[in-house]
């Protein structure tokens, strides 16, 4: 198509098209249908591409597209306001855990460095065979942990004094049989880990209770969202925003439990002296949700 700048007269073509517009008054009004209504504002398309009246035509056809839409808009503006209600909701569920992720570490210092990591070394070696014979599998067990630093005393007057080199091992290890947790924990301290941290209580189907949870806690927001619905005699329409959270709380054992590990190490049965108690696991999930509001 040629385009002919010298052709283009806008407000000869308004005028032109005033009496073409004023035929499609009622289809920008409503602001749909435009384009298909083209007909009907007796704007008949030119047949040559280099025809002056193309540009006119087009300049018509925008001018209408422009009119319609900001009728459209200020229709929307002035729609009346959505009725909504808004509703918090929460859901628990309660599960037995069936694993238990034990974190350990050896501390070793000695004046050689060698000496130093042969020792931990040793002891990791040696607790490695212990928690094998207690059922743990090679995917269960992590030792990647090291660290060797040397260590000093500045406790006297001539500056600080050279102790020794103090090297790390760091351990984890998934136990799937919580009868033997007390087990797994005696055998550390017996082959001379000297660190233990608390044994932090899993579950294997930790999703599932996390949606059972979801669950719950979107069903409690729509019967609160239907009871006020049912008071004020609307009808409750479908849910407009919704936030979630899922929160996890893991029973901790108790801080004396653990400080007497070193103490216990010689009895036999490991969880019944230690008083262990797997305890339950805590899902809980909540949720805000806005709910449309339909007035009959």
């Amino acid at each position: 198509m040629t385009f002919h700048p010298e052709t283009i007269h806008p407000v000869a073509d308004l005028k032109r098209a005033a009496p073409s517009l004023q035929g499609c008054t009622s289809a920008a009004a409503r602001g749909l249908g435009l384009l298909t209504e083209v007909n009907a504002c007796r704007m008949p398309l030119p047949q040559r591409p280099d025809d002056p009246a193309m540009n006119a035509f087009f300049l018509r056809c925008g001018l209408l597209i422009f009119i319609g839409t900001g009728i459209g808009a200020a229709i929307a503006d002035n729609a009346p306001d959505r009725r909504t209600v808004s509703v918090n909701g929460r859901g628990e569920v309660l599960a037995t855990p069936d694993r238990a992720r034990l974190a350990m570490s050896v501390e070793v210092i000695r004046p050689d460095l060698r000496a130093a990591q042969t020792e931990a070394n040793r002891i990791v070696r040696e607790y490695l065979g212990s928690a094998h014979a207690l059922g743990a599998k090679d995917e269960d067990i992590s030792t990647a942990g090291l660290s060797i630093r040397a260590e000093y005393d500045y406790s006297g007057k001539n500056g600080r004094k050279f102790v020794g080199y103090h090297v790390s091992r760091g351990l984890q290890v998934v136990v799937r049989d919580l009868d033997k947790i007390g087990d797994f924990l005696l055998r550390a301290t017996d082959a001379g880990i000297n660190s233990v941290s608390d044994p932090q209580l899993e579950s294997s189907k930790a999703e599932d209770y996390q949606r059972q949870a979801l669950a719950k806690a979107a069903t409690d927001a729509r019967e609160k969202a239907q009871v006020l619905a049912d008071t004020l005699d609307v009808k409750l329409g479908a849910v407009h925003t919704l936030n979630a959270s899922v929160d996890f709380e893991s029973p901790s054992p108790p801080r004396p439990m653990m400080m007497k590990v070193a103490a216990l190490a010689q009895e036999p049965d490991g969880n019944t002296e230690m008083g262990f108690s797997a305890g339950q696991l805590h899902y809980s999930a909540t949720l805000s949700a806005e709910f449309d509001l339909l007035v009959p």
